[in-house]
């Protein structure tokens, strides 16, 4: 093999791999965009009226999910909570909230998982996709069926 036929066959492969390479970084960030648009449009129905738009709670009864630190140590509770609600007193950023958080029964996996990708996306600094497979892993440790 002539040396420029074996670097033309090396050039041809390195562009096919740099190809292959960035056409799955880009599925997956297709994918975790997609996962952010759809679980905004899920927030904005079934979460926004309690914890508001801006993520910033209500007046003392809803607790923030905006600069909360409770956001960063309770994923899984919140994952669960988002399906079967929480009836348990929370403290966020040093306040207790004793108003429950009522049961999203109709919440599917997917949805669960798409609200966690946005919220954690828009306040919690992560920039990753919450799977629906770990979330139904999760949801089946809550007592989710």
């Amino acid at each position: 093999m002539k040396k420029g036929s074996f670097i033309g066959l090396f050039l041809c492969f390195t562009v096919v791999v740099v190809s292959l390479l960035s056409a799955c970084t880009n599925a997956e960030e297709m994918k975790y965009k997609q996962y952010v648009i759809d679980g905004q449009a899920l927030y904005k129905t079934h979460c926004a009226n309690c914890h508001q738009l801006d993520g910033k709670g209500l007046a003392g009864l809803y607790p923030p999910i905006e600069g909360s630190d409770f956001l960063a140590k309770n994923k899984n509770l919140i994952i669960c909570a988002m399906r079967n609600g929480l009836q348990d007193t929370i403290t966020v950023n040093g306040k207790q909230y004793h108003q429950p958080m009522p049961a999203n029964t109709q919440l599917q996996a997917l949805d669960v998982a798409e609200i966690t990708t946005y919220i954690y996306s828009e306040w919690g600094g992560e920039k990753t996709i919450t799977d629906v497979k770990a979330v139904s892993k999760i949801l089946k440790t809550c007592g989710d069926k």
